[in-house]
């Protein structure tokens, strides 16, 4: 019967103390929320990701040939794919008739990549053709095309009659290149393999049976992948090497063989013309070349991987904060409850009952609390939370299967850090609490004595301090336990809200400074090696048209170097005009905004580069060339950039470190006009002298879509980090009024009015809140850099200052908190029963 009082007794202090019950409650939800959903997000977008990979079958790798592939080339790439599927298909780059965008056409996959149906039917006819779900919009189901070109392909009008999700080509915006229209992919479509005509297939995909059994998103694939690729490639390249002496044989004895039957009066008519069209497609071709892609040629993919690697660099830190604010502050919430309650507890251990007992109220009080806490906040964790950040980053790709996945795990480890916090916080206190005599526990707990604190020591200031000032910083010193927990509980939000503010603000701005203050061109253009007269004519009429502002040309090298496990391009420009560069690429130091000119003997390099290698100016960095040769660089200058790794230099620098002179094979353009660079790029593959185009729109494009996925999960961090600040504020000023109700009362009957008496007590809260947001500054500045650092892809940075915006925002939110929750403090001081408070017992 006795156990019943007890548990009746646990029951009621639920509504007896409800403020501080609703907060403990409240802060287990939201860090249950966040450390479950935040959690389980990686997981759950690799699962998604990878439960599509397996439907379609995706493609290990990808093999491609300027050629086609030829009966040698299937018989190779066999030899070396054992162990696994191959398929072969044909591909054809085209435009739509009366349109402007670029189309690549496929044959459709059986096995490997296959696409994913949405609508309608897969081809069934030679004549018909599903496209990219990205186009429903543009054209309907039963809808005509009729293609510019289609060499490869037996029509030219095809009839639609399905929408695909494409499994190879998942980003929206970037689906590739391509050497015609824009050089960019607009659309990909797919018809029947019997629908081409082509003799040689233009690509193989591989897919292994052993990566069948892997995690696409683990360093085992990757590394299975890269030792297969790497194989293959080597060769590869053998083959290549014996092709291009076979194809410049051809050409050499089809050429003796016409000047001799010159000679001899042979008539030479139609040898002429198939020497020709073999000496063009040399010409427009080049060397054989093979060209091997994993998954991550996928931009998407690319993109993906990274989001997804990247979003547990912000699970490991995010709630790993939110729960450290979450315990401090249950711990005094639950610290100044037992405090409360010693009278009872001295009460119950007078009359008998075990230590046990009297500790049954606490334990089923933090219990609960936590126990609903955890519930609400795992629900939310992993059905929402993860589709939230799911749906953000994948707002600029196909991928939308979501799978909310669970794990016991995190589930019970969110519980155990829960009753941590709260109930087992909660018995280390009754600990020094039950070793009293219950006599003693029978007595009001002794008001800690007031001693002269330091300030007082500065008598300028203390002098001219008030009466209620100087008793609100006395209180402030007594209570040392309680100063120091609002002040981590408040700079620990502060702090989250600066790092997402701070995030936020890093990444708008990397767009406008990348593509509006340090690249000025529109276009690079990469030519043809040994241009005819006639196809110089064309570029330079072009470049000399009225669309084109200005041009220069530069020479431009591609260097690699093995960074963080993985091979990254670097990018070497040398100009032929150093002093007009700067209208085109201007160079200067981040830190001090000084121009940066390149002089002789060194190098500039970017930021992110020096960062990766740990370069500074005066030192060597060591890269490779396309030979496989090393070089070894002095760096001058490091340069801002946010976008890719560039090295450059002026000629002199290029003529003494790889010993010859500078051959430019590229022109930096700038349009008159941004609406115009698609145009001018089309024009430009035109004249067969341009070998292909990167337009800045495209890579802008490509950064404000990487901003806008990001920018929606930080908002997200920063509701949480408000909240949070919400329900530790509300809790501590809880517990402080229940604690305080008899000190409340007292000063009331002295004749305190009760705005004075809210200012009393409430005066304390606002110093200790703003001394949090101070210290919480320097939290989150250290936050934001450490994040900053290491979000960010390889190929990028992020912009590490922190604006001042960031911290007057990440201030105003629990600034505005404490005054709004100063109203609650007044309601609840003019509701106090002062008659009722001073009769406790004594």
């Amino acid at each position: 019967m006795y156990k019943k009082i007890l548990f009746k007794d646990a029951f009621q202090s639920l509504g007896g103390s409800l403020g501080r019950f609703i907060g403990i409650m409240l802060l287990m939800m939201v860090s249950a929320f966040a450390f479950i959903g935040l959690k389980m997000a990686g997981p759950d977008m690799r699962t998604s990701a990878q439960n599509f990979y397996n439907q379609t079958n995706l493609a290990d790798m990808n093999v491609l040939t300027n050629y086609g592939l030829d009966a040698g080339d299937v018989a190779k790439i066999n030899q070396q794919a054992r162990h696994a599927q191959v398929e072969y298909s044909y591909l054809q780059d085209t435009t739509i008739k009366n349109h402007k965008n670029v189309i690549r056409i496929f044959s459709l996959s059986q096995s490997i990549s296959k696409p994913e149906l949405l609508s309608g039917h897969l081809p069934k006819r030679n004549n018909e053709i599903v496209l990219s779900n990205l186009q429903k919009n543009k054209y309907k189901i039963g809808q005509k095309i009729i293609l510019n070109n289609y060499q490869l392909l037996k029509n030219s009008k095809f009839k639609i009659v399905g929408f695909v999700r494409p499994s190879d080509y998942t980003d929206k915006t970037n689906i590739g290149q391509t050497n015609i229209g824009a050089g960019q992919l607009d659309e990909i479509a797919y018809v029947r393999k019997n629908a081409f005509r082509s003799k040689n297939y233009q690509i193989a995909k591989i897919r292994f049976e052993k990566s069948k059994k892997m995690d696409s998103f683990s360093d085992t694939y990757q590394d299975f992948v890269d030792t297969k690729k790497k194989s293959l490639e080597e060769n590869l390249k053998k083959r290549a090497v014996q092709k291009n002496s076979t194809l410049q044989s051809q050409i050499t004895q089809n050429q003796q063989k016409l000047d001799l039957a010159k000679m001899n009066g042979i008539n030479v008519v139609s040898a002429q013309p198939n020497l020709d069209r073999q000496k063009s497609l040399f010409k427009q071709l080049g060397p054989v070349n093979y060209v091997i892609n994993d998954r991550k040629a996928d931009s998407g993919y690319a993109t993906f991987y990274s989001n997804a690697e990247k979003i547990e660099l912000i699970t490991n830190i995010f709630p790993v904060f939110l729960f450290a604010v979450a315990a401090l502050v249950s711990l005094t919430a639950m610290t100044r409850f037992i405090d409360d309650q010693r009278q009872n507890i001295g009460v119950l251990r007078a009359l008998g009952y075990t230590k046990f007992d009297a500790c049954l109220k606490f334990v089923v009080y933090s219990l609960i609390a936590s126990i609903i806490g955890v519930a609400i906040g795992s629900i939310g964790g992993f059905l929402w939370l993860p589709k939230i950040i799911f749906n953000s980053y994948t707002s600029n790709l196909t991928l939308t299967n979501f799978k909310a996945g669970f794990s016991w795990y995190y589930l019970f480890l969110t519980f155990l850090i829960a009753i941590l916090c709260t109930t087992i916080a909660a018995l280390i206190q009754l600990v020094f609490v039950l070793r009293q005599k219950p006599s003693e526990l029978l007595l009001p707990k002794a008001p800690k004595n007031g001693s002269h604190i330091w300030l007082e020591k500065i008598q300028p200031l203390w002098n001219r301090l008030n009466f209620n000032y100087k008793v609100t910083i006395r209180n402030i010193f007594r209570y040392k336990v309680k100063m120091l927990m609002t002040i981590l509980g408040v700079a620990g939000c502060t702090g989250l809200l600066i790092m997402g503010f701070g995030i936020k603000d890093s990444l708008v701005g990397i767009s406008h400074k990348q593509y509006g203050e340090i690249t000025k061109y529109d276009i690079i253009a990469i030519q043809k090696s040994n241009l005819k007269s006639s196809e110089k004519d064309k570029l330079e009429k072009v470049l000399s048209s009225n669309q084109i502002k200005s041009h220069t040309p530069i020479y431009l090298q591609q260097l690699t170097k093995r960074m963080d496990n993985t091979e990254q391009s670097i990018f070497l420009l040398v100009p032929q005009d150093s002093s007009q560069f700067d209208k085109y690429f201007v160079l200067k130091n981040r830190k001090s905004q000084k121009k940066i000119e390149l002089k002789n003997n060194t190098v500039v390099i970017s930021e992110k580069l020096a960062k990766l290698l740990n370069a500074h100016p005066g030192g060597r960095i060591t890269l490779k060339q396309n030979d496989g040769k090393n070089i070894s660089l002095k760096v001058g200058q490091i340069c801002e950039m946010y976008m890719g790794h560039y090295i450059l230099m002026n000629m002199a620098t290029y003529n003494k470190y790889f010993h010859k002179k500078v051959r430019f094979n590229s022109q930096l353009i700038k349009t008159n006009a941004s609406n115009q660079n698609k145009e001018v790029a089309r024009k430009l593959l035109k004249t067969q002298a341009i070998q292909s185009v990167n337009l800045n729109t495209s890579n802008k494009k490509i950064i404000d879509n990487l901003v806008q996925s990001m920018n929606k999960v930080m908002f997200l961090l920063i509701a949480l980090a408000a909240l949070l600040a919400v329900i530790v504020i509300f809790t501590l000023t809880s517990a402080n009024l229940e604690e305080r109700t008899r000190e409340i009362s007292t000063v009331k009957v002295l004749g305190f009015f009760n705005n004075e008496v809210t200012m009393y007590i409430y005066r304390e809260t606002i110093i200790l809140s703003i001394i949090g947001i101070l210290v919480g500054f320097l939290i989150g500045n250290w936050l934001h850099s450490f994040i900053i650092d290491n979000l960010a892809p390889l190929n990028m940075m992020f912009d590490p200052r922190m604006l001042w915006t960031n911290y007057l925002l990440s201030a105003l939110i629990p600034i505005v908190i404490t005054l709004v929750l100063s109203y609650f403090v007044y309601r609840k001081i003019k509701d106090i029963d002062m008659l009722k408070a001073l009769q406790a017992v004594d």
